[in-house]
């Protein structure tokens, strides 16, 4: 029967460590980038042939973005938005591979028997999209202390412009600085289990829907990491911009 769980399904346990199969997609998608990485590092070439050039569009297209709308720290946050977006790319990517989704233990539930996959996308479990938004909070904090100091940048969040307005605007924008993890985690998570549930519904109904799965499982993931990828990157253009009218003072960085 069809079955879609909201929560990641355990699979076994090491001591006290439940072993969910999200937790073996996200180990699977790790290992399929660190795979990349080295691939690529040791046959990388000054003049790129055709396989090389197809590998770098990701890349040289993160590069441009980031380039052109990241702000004066865009060389520094590069590696870390490109990571992400090729990290959620691939584990976006995982249930197009053969045997993701569809493979796994039969079990009882409701009197019905359901299929328990080895191996879910990882972005369809809440947790993994939460730890990284707490990933992307922490840099933009980061880079917003980095550039303001400690008291600097508590003080743009606490006390916004225009500061007569700032006993409302600063818990105002508090909470509108630590509801981006919430944003971020269940915006990713949102559209990665609708997505998983479609194609779910489209491969119960029949077979004729396998090309269909394929471009939409393409689609969702590049979508969900370009727009996580991005709205990361513009939290960081945020927290090292002052709110201070006509304020240049902070030092470039190049």
């Amino acid at each position: 029967m069809v079955h879609v769980s909201l929560k990641a399904e355990a699979l076994f346990s090491i001591g006290p460590w439940v072993v969910t199969n999200s937790m073996v997609g996200a180990l699977l998608a790790s290992l399929l980038l660190l795979t990349f990485g080295v691939l690529v590092g040791r046959r990388a070439s000054v003049v790129p042939g055709r396989a090389q050039t197809l590998l770098e569009l990701p890349f040289e297209f993160v590069f441009g973005m980031v380039r052109e709308q990241g702000g004066r720290y865009w060389r520094e946050i590069l590696p870390f938005i490109a990571t992400i977006f090729i990290f959620i790319l691939l584990a976006n990517w995982m249930g197009i591979l053969p045997g993701v989704g569809t493979v796994g233990l039969i079990e009882h539930e409701g009197g019905e028997q359901v299929l328990v996959p080895f191996i879910r996308p990882a972005a369809a479990d809440l947790n993994f999209t939460l730890g990284l938004a707490l990933v992307a909070f922490i840099v933009f904090a980061y880079f917003g202390i980095r550039a303001h100091g400690g008291g600097g940048y508590a003080k743009e969040v606490l006390l916004p412009q225009p500061r007569a307005l700032a006993v409302l605007m600063g818990p105002i924008e508090l909470v509108s600085h630590l509801s981006r993890v919430i944003s971020l985690s269940m915006r990713l998570f949102g559209n990665v289990f609708a997505g998983e549930v479609l194609v779910t519904v489209l491969l119960a109904i029949g077979p004729v829907f396998v090309f269909a799965v394929l471009i939409l499982e393409l689609l969702f993931g590049a979508v969900q990491a370009l727009v996580f990828a991005i709205l990361a990157m513009t939290y960081v253009v945020l927290a090292t911009t002052s709110h201070a009218a006509g304020d240049d003072s902070a030092p470039d960085a190049h």
